[in-house]
């Protein structure tokens, strides 16, 4: 049972150290998912001249339709779970990402592109939920560290991969072959069989109920939103917003966000070692406040200068709470932790949907700077209210529901 190897608590049991399939595995995965949240932000003024159509009809498609198809994913990602198991469940998910961005690659039409974001939408659901379990189960916390280092690599390799393709001058059809070809490389390593302890374990009623009803749960939520929602709005717009704002090129603006991507890469697993080192609370979710300070810098001037001081800020800011927000979201409901890592996720990305348009629209009426203030203002918000921790189990009161 998940719940023998919760993390972050006090009685959590020792889990054996994986193997270097299984790392790899977790790794490939979270990458691939996380790619399609940033292969298509370099290229935006590329498709929306191809077909002409604004960057807020691009927002429909890097936004709107991926993150409303990701939202639909996550409604049936537990019980996808527990009819496929972990490990089939994540091949069906990458199966997704592939079909999806080849279909965006060879469609000769925007039509065909609203459609194709869909299947990676969905896809990336699936590994935000069972790939965020089976790494909690095959290695603890560390791995909980990788897998999120991971989806922050995929994010950033999306930008830059995209952004060197356009200075480069090739088509950005290319772009979407490659991210086709790194669900086809993630095919081939998950490992074929369900390992011992890879299913999730039965699903208990009345949690959604006993859920609503805490105000720790909602206050966790804001922190999801703010780790998962607002980066991957970043990842849409952060290009187009540095090269149109501060007039930087596209190829540096591409560096720029695989240096935000890839520092939150590397401090996740920073922030999953300081949990396990016994770092507070106060400490680890407060670290937030940088990832707000560095959006104030990137509205006040995003020159390159200030560019990178700000990413700086907000690698370690996105990153730093991540693990101890997974680790809260499964002490919700320990004997069934992807009911809550899925609600929590779906409360993440559905601000996106909506926030990824509005910001391209913003950037259109060039109030680029405005957005990326309002954005810091909801993080200050979050950090304040993420004070206090929320991972105390809603067990008994579900039970009693």
């Amino acid at each position: 049972m998940l719940a023998a190897v919760a993390m972050g608590g006090e009685a959590a049991a020792p889990v054996a150290s994986p193997t270097r399939r299984v790392v790899a595995a977790v790794a490939l995965v979270g990458l691939s998912g996380a790619w399609n949240g940033g292969n298509v932000g370099p290229v935006a003024s590329q498709i929306g001249g191809e077909f002409d159509v604004s960057l807020a009809a691009v927002g429909l498609l890097s936004g709107t339709i991926f993150m409303g198809a990701t939202v639909v994913g996550l409604l049936f990602a537990a019980q996808l779970g527990d009819r496929l198991g972990m490990l089939r469940g994540l091949r069906f998910a990458t199966s997704l990402l592939v079909a999806g961005n080849l279909i965006f690659a060879l469609s000769p039409g925007f039509g065909g592109l609203a459609v194709a974001r869909a299947f990676p939408g969905v896809g990336f659901a699936l590994i935000n939920v069972l790939g965020g379990v089976y790494a909690r189960q095959a290695g603890g916390v560390r791995l909980i560290g990788v897998f999120g280092a991971a989806i922050q690599l995929g994010i950033a390799g999306g930008l830059v991969v995209g952004s060197v393709l356009v200075d480069l001058g090739i088509d950005w059809r290319v772009g979407f072959l490659i991210s086709a070809l790194l669900g086809i490389l993630t095919l081939a390593v998950l490992p074929r069989n369900e390992t011992p302890g890879s299913e999730l374990p039965k699903r208990e009623p009345g949690f959604l109920r006993a859920a609503l009803g805490h105000a720790r749960v909602w206050r966790l939520a804001l922190l999801f939103v703010s780790i998962y929602g607002v980066p991957l709005t970043l990842s849409a717009w952060l290009v187009e917003y540095l090269v149109q704002d501060g007039d930087v090129k596209t190829g540096i603006a591409g560096v720029l966000s695989f240096l935000l991507f890839g520092l939150a890469a590397a401090m996740r697993i920073t922030g999953a070692r300081l949990q396990q080192r016994g770092a507070g609370h106060l400490v680890l979710a407060g670290a937030l406040g940088f990832a707000a300070l560095g959006l104030v810098l990137l509205a006040v001037d995003p020159s390159i200068e200030f560019a990178l001081i700000a990413v700086i800020a907000m690698g370690v800011g996105f990153a730093i709470p991540y693990a101890t927000m997974m680790t809260e979201a499964q002490q919700l409901f320990p004997d069934a932790p992807s009911e809550p890592l899925a609600l929590m996720t779906l409360a993440a990305l559905v601000p996106p949907i909506f926030a990824i348009p509005l910001v391209g629209q913003a950037l259109d009426d060039g109030n680029g700077g405005a957005a990326m203030l309002a954005l810091a203002a909801f993080l200050v918000v979050a950090t304040l209210l993420n004070l206090r921790r929320s991972g105390i189990p809603l067990t008994a009161s579900v039970r009693a529901a």
